[in-house]
């Protein structure tokens, strides 16, 4: 699977559910094979789960800290609203060069 990147750089998923019409998936500072992969993921998860709290509470129980999650009313269609999921970008190793 390889899903296709929308113009905004997210994977969108189609998901009727809760009045949305879509999850929007995406993961910053990410490599594609990482947004890929927790797009598969989300996708897994948003076919057992038919409703927004239930995908928040089985993703946060994969990915403890590391989501974020909001249902929008806009975007690039305004008669689409979709939840977006996020996968936060990976922490960075401080710059020991900031420390001195």
């Amino acid at each position: 699977m390889n899903p296709d990147l929308e113009l905004d750089g997210t994977v969108r998923i189609a998901w009727l559910a809760d009045g949305l019409t879509a999850i929007h998936v995406a993961a910053p500072q990410r490599s594609r094979a990482e947004l890929d992969a927790f797009a598969r993921v989300v996708a897994d998860v948003a076919l057992l789960e038919r409703s927004v709290r239930g995908v928040r509470g089985a993703l946060r129980d994969r990915y403890p800290g590391m989501l974020e999650s909001q249902v929008r009313d806009h975007g690039g269609d305004a008669a689409a609203p979709h939840l977006l999921v996020t996968l936060r970008p990976p922490r960075h190793e401080p710059d020991p060069r900031l420390a001195e």
